[in-house]
């Protein structure tokens, strides 16, 4: 049976697609674009030519917290995902995100514009229409044998279903991998469907115009294996503060980078820089202004259920030492696994994770009697065996000479290598750099006293960019001078934000 994987992407570029006239139009958002109704004396940059669309009805704009939409005080106003914008509110966008302009309550096409926002660039769109006469049902799935399959790897055999109800056409997902999406919210039960309503599966949007569905299917580039590349975790923080009595103080600022899935990443910087900080925004468990999206999802606003797709190990392990290896990894595998797997499917992954970590010779081993490495790799078993797609790790070799250090970063390593994304803050890099794809490096800056990105790139280019031939060197360059630093936060911070290559 084929396997169902995460959401495929390829590069990221923030790409307008809207649909109006019963036809799909494309647009990239790099600069403003103002939307509306061209005159003779009001020009616009893209023209919906409806008389329900005010002159300067919105527009796209982007800036270094991301891309966002500005209602102008439109007569009929915008809609996102669902609900009125207020005018002049701006509303930044992530990945799947509907925008509707309505002429009162649509009763056809021509009463409606839907606007769908994405971050993934695709090679190949395949527009069609679905027409829903003297039908009762649109299967959806992996497979020529579906009503409309979707050749996908991304995308379950048996998906979603369209259906007739008795109030009009519905969906329901089955209990999919990566969801349906309705206005880029995803469903836990049968809806009926709305004229307009944008429902996105995976790679694919069908817009319901009441008697049909306009379908566009994009497909993404594959990669040096012929497979396709998965899903992205985008990051945006305009700001991470705290409130001590009534000073607001700022912890973060300005951090917008976007980490391919498969990717093993260092978190590095000076003392006070922000790094758990950081780490724990990304994860969720301090939210931050802004918003962090790994496959099209919204971590903040979907926390309940993608909390479970994350792992994290702290720097003190919560091990019990009267427990053997295996019963500590059955004990966690029976809390942190789906209940509906199988005992025998769940007794197979405890043999994976083992093997994976390099713990099988210590199977039976009291944790009592492990050493620091085992127990440090026993930990992040503990968080693997759910088999989580964001993994976070808090100094995992801290307290382990270099050997066991170098030994543990390569079980991370081979964890990345099967497709997960792994992001690792260490006090001493040097001892595996080679196994890191990315750099995160984090700076404090003495003139606002808040951590900034200071670099983000391959471990060569950071030694490059900060003229050093070591990583702990490159903390020295960004560490105050009373703590044995250059003293050169600013001037880095400042390099990397005028730098060409940001990304």
């Amino acid at each position: 049976m084929a396997k169902t994987v995460l959401m495929t992407v390829s590069e990221t570029q923030s790409v307008l697609t809207y649909y109006t006239e019963n036809n799909f139009f494309t647009a990239n958002i790099n600069k403003k674009i103002v939307i509306g109704r061209q005159t003779e004396n009001n020009n616009v940059d893209i023209d919906l030519g409806k008389h329900y669309v005010s002159r300067c009805h919105g527009e796209f704009n982007v800036d270094n917290t991301g891309t966002y939409y500005t209602d102008l005080n439109s007569t009929n106003g915008t809609y996102y995902n669902g609900n009125k914008l207020y005018p002049h509110q701006k509303q930044y966008l992530k990945h799947g995100d509907v925008l509707h302009i309505f002429n009162g309550t649509p009763r056809t096409p021509n009463d409606f514009i839907c606007f769908i926002f994405s971050t993934n660039y695709f090679d190949n769109v395949n527009r069609s229409q679905i027409d829903l006469h003297n039908i009762a049902e649109v299967n959806i799935g992996r497979g020529s044998d579906k009503k409309y399959g979707i050749s996908d790897s991304a995308v379950s055999e048996n998906h979603a279903t369209f259906f007739i109800a008795r109030d009009g056409w519905a969906v329901t997902d089955h209990n999919s991998m990566n969801g349906v999406f309705i206005n880029n919210k995803r469903i836990n039960c049968a809806k009926y469907l709305r004229i307009g309503d944008c429902v996105r599966i995976v790679n694919s949007y069908f817009i319901y115009t009441g008697a049909s569905f306009a379908v566009q299917q994009n497909t993404s580039s594959m990669n040096a294996s012929g497979q396709p590349e998965e899903g992205v975790l985008d990051i945006h923080i305009a700001e991470r503060s705290v409130w001590q009595r009534t000073k607001k103080l700022m912890l973060l600022q300005n951090i917008n980078i976007t980490i391919n899935s498969g990717e093993m990443v260092l978190i590095l910087g000076g003392s006070g820089a922000g790094k758990t900080t950081f780490m724990n925004a990304v994860m969720g468990y301090e939210k931050a202004e802004g918003h962090i999206v790994h496959d099209g999802v919204d971590i903040y606003e979907d926390f309940e259920s993608m909390k479970y797709k994350i792992g994290f190990v702290p720097q003190q392990d919560l091990l019990r030492p009267s427990d053997t290896v295996y019963d500590t990894l059955n004990n966690a595998a029976e809390m942190k696994m789906n209940k509906k797997i199988k005992r025998k499917e769940r007794k197979q992954r405890i043999e994976e994770v083992l093997e994976t970590l390099g713990l099988q010779p210590e199977r039976n081993k009291l944790v009592s009697k492990l050493s620091g490495g085992q127990r440090k790799r026993l930990s992040i078993a503990v968080e693997y065996i759910a088999d989580p797609n964001l993994f976070f790790l808090d100094e995992p070799d801290s307290g382990l000479d270099g050997i066991m250090a170098k030994t543990l970063m390569q079980n991370l390593r081979n964890i990345a290598n099967e497709g997960k994304i792994v992001m690792v803050i260490s006090h001493a890099p040097d001892r595996a750099a080679e196994l890191f794809d990315k750099i995160i490096v984090l700076a404090k800056s003495p003139k606002d006293n808040c951590g900034h990105l200071a670099f983000w790139g391959t471990v060569s280019e950071a030694l490059e960019f900060f003229e050093v031939s070591t990583l702990e060197d490159v903390v020295r360059r960004i560490n105050r001078k009373d703590e044995g630093g250059d003293g050169l936060s600013d001037h880095y911070i400042e390099k990397y934000n005028n730098s060409a290559g940001r990304r």
